[in-house]
């Protein structure tokens, strides 16, 4: 028995070293209303705190645009960003408000990168990478020790977009606490 202990304290002390500097982290998933069609996305967090993380995101948008002609029109992102806790329940920590933001780089798919749509009419945007910036607010609501029921809204601004420079996104999801 003596010599059980040191052993085990051996094995577990490079797991407690190794998760020195991160809180916790978090992989999230969820989906909802993006401009004109359906969104879904898909988070990582790394806590840097109780109260601060770091998120890396990847965002897939399937949307028609219906204007004069019904164009289709697909969007796929992934956004680094950073979130700080704005509000939080006191004594059980059953809820929280989350609010960030960060860069975005993607692509944008226009009408399957056809120029030319059913009704003979010519397209004048093309498909193309796309960059900007967003903001965003996460509402957490939490269901057990691992995890949490998520509200996501973000704002995108997307600096060369043909589709357009201002896109939002609102959804609902799950978040599942690594460690």
């Amino acid at each position: 028995m003596k010599k059980l202990i040191p052993i085990l304290l051996l094995m577990v002390s490079p797991i407690i070293y190794g998760q020195e500097g991160n809180y916790a982290s978090s992989i999230g998933i969820s989906s909802g209303y993006a401009e004109d069609g359906f969104g879904i996305m898909a988070t990582y967090n790394y806590h840097l705190n109780r109260s601060r993380y770091a998120q890396l995101s990847v965002f897939a948008a399937v949307a028609e645009d219906k204007g004069s002609f019904t164009i289709p029109y697909n969007i796929f992102t992934v956004q680094p960003g950073y979130f700080f806790k704005v509000l939080e329940q006191r004594t059980y920590k059953s809820y929280a408000l989350n609010l960030g933001g960060g860069a975005i780089i993607g692509y944008e798919v226009i009408n399957n990168g056809n120029s030319l749509l059913e009704t003979g009419a010519i397209i004048d945007a093309n498909s193309k990478f796309i960059y900007g910036v967003y903001v965003g607010l996460e509402g957490e609501l939490t269901l057990s020790n691992d995890f949490s029921l998520l509200v996501k809204a973000n704002e995108y601004y997307h600096a060369n977009s043909d589709v357009g420079n201002f896109y939002p996104y609102a959804g609902i999801g799950l978040r599942y606490f690594l460690f």
